[in-house]
């Protein structure tokens, strides 16, 4: 499809606006449909130290988007024949679990029963000289002890509940070595990479370090961005080892565009790849104004059947502190998308992905719920004032909530505003109610409300009302 007219100004205004406003050093973006890419730009710099601009070329870190990658590996092996979706992993790979094992599948949909065990977490710190448990995890027998030592973890059955899990895909990875005997990287950089003509994206942090065009990356501190190391790791490569530009990236989504091939190359069957793209698992949580949960897991990808209305989305968001990356595509649209920032935001970047999609179809991205929100908050957000001065308070964007601080000797503290309806799109300057939820020391639900009127906005908490000044 050719992207609506227009929309790559639009795609350049909004990623300028969130590099500006989310202090994220570079970011590069590259929009593809089913015959090739459409759109690919860079905003800000992937390096400030040299101020070298961040391009479509430029290599970051996709930390979890990497996780398809393994859903494809993994479905090659089930489609010649090597192994099953539905066979225990402990039949490949030193665990040992109590029945009912978790077989394959349920550690590709983070429905095997396991919660996090913290591995990921433990040496992506490590990596990045942060404090961490001190787990002992300098090898692959240290993992499995790990692993091996967590079976009274596991809280449900395989199957019954979704738990975001990375130590199911760094299972996953060993499982690909003990089925093919190669290592997961060099498998899919034969496998995957080379046919997509994926010839810059590596596992390799060497090889990332050699490149002409890579990021620097930076961690976001209290005192601002922070160059930082590259937190590799060699346990667990499929949870989110990939180093890889947006430009490749944009290659390997016409694969799951176009059913499995692209580059003219076949890598799966359009069937088995459907199954990487089907919803297996609710995954808890809804998005405002729904009744119920409203995504599912499949095999690296979350599916959304609700955006913009009615249309399917699939993609996943990664980060690794220092890195982020989003992909997404909607299928029967035949877009997607690919970025990647040198640092993580405050927000998933598959938020920003969702409005260049958004764009790139001829829909406002302010009509998102992610970017009405920040909206009405910027709105709210500033300082205020109860009559006379007698009461003063700060309100402040915190994530997808809002928080106030008070100001007087009888009245000092903090308190955090969920919103309590759903986000209904309005004008930017039009009057309006917005209301909130607090909970008291006692544990009772409080409403607030904040009240537009004339361009006035007053701030209904408690028994005080307080004016934004």
């Amino acid at each position: 499809m050719a992207i609506a007219d227009d929309a790559d100004r639009e795609v350049a205004r909004l990623c300028r606006r969130v590099v500006r406003d989310e202090s994220l050093p570079g970011l590069s973006v590259a929009v593809t449909d089913a015959d090739g890419t459409v759109y690919a730009d860079g905003f800000g710099s992937r390096d400030l130290a040299g101020n070298r601009p961040a391009t479509p070329e430029t290599l970051y870190g996709i930390a979890s988007c990497t996780k398809s990658f393994a859903g494809v590996a993994i479905l090659q092996l089930v489609e010649n024949g090597i192994c099953e979706l539905d066979d225990p992993i402990s039949a490949y790979v030193p665990v040992e679990f109590e029945e009912p094992e978790p077989t394959i599948h349920h550690l590709l949909t983070h429905s095997s029963g396991l919660p996090s065990l913290g591995v990921s977490e433990t040496l992506l710190a490590r990596r990045l000289r942060l404090p961490d448990p001190g787990i002992p995890l300098g090898d692959i027998d240290d993992f499995y002890a790990h692993v091996n030592a967590a079976g009274d973890e596991r809280v449900d059955p395989p199957g019954e509940r979704f738990a975001y899990c990375n130590t199911g895909y760094a299972l996953l990875s060993e499982a690909v070595e003990s089925l093919t005997g190669k290592p997961f990287d060099e498998y899919v950089e034969s496998h995957v990479f080379e046919p997509l003509g994926m010839a810059r994206s590596t596992f390799d942090d060497h090889e990332f370090s050699m490149a002409d065009d890579h990021m620097t990356q930076y961690r976001q501190t209290d005192e601002g961005l922070m160059a930082s190391s590259l937190p590799t790791r060699e346990i667990g490569q499929a949870t989110g080892g990939i180093l890889a530009p947006v430009s490749e990236l944009a290659s390997y989504l016409r694969l799951h565009l176009n059913d499995g091939e692209a580059a003219g190359e076949r890598l799966l069957d359009a069937d088995t790849l459907a199954r990487a793209h089907e919803g297996h698992v609710d995954v808890p949580g809804r998005s405002p104004g729904r009744e119920g949960p409203d995504r599912e897991y499949g095999y690296g990808w979350f599916r959304d059947e609700g955006f913009l209305g009615d249309r399917a989305l699939l993609g996943h968001s990664g980060s690794i502190t220092v890195s982020s990356a989003y992909l997404g595509f909607l299928p029967e649209a035949g877009v997607g998308v690919a970025l990647a920032s040198n640092t993580s935001p405050a927000f998933p970047l598959g938020a920003l992905g969702e409005g260049v999609l958004a764009a790139a179809l001829g829909e406002a991205p302010e009509s998102l719920p992610f970017f009405r929100l920040r909206r009405r908050h910027r709105r709210l957000a500033g300082e205020y004032a109860a009559y006379e001065g007698v009461m003063t308070a700060t309100v402040e964007r915190d994530g997808a909530s809002l928080r106030v601080a008070f100001d007087h000797p009888l009245k000092d503290g903090e308190t955090a505003l969920f919103p309590a309806d759903p986000d209904e799109e309005d004008h930017p300057r039009a009057d309006a109610v917005y209301r909130y939820e607090t909970v008291d020391a006692a544990g009772r639900r409080e409403p607030v409300e904040f009240r537009v009127a004339d361009g006035e906005v007053s701030l209904l908490i408690d028994r005080w009302r307080l004016r934004q000044a």
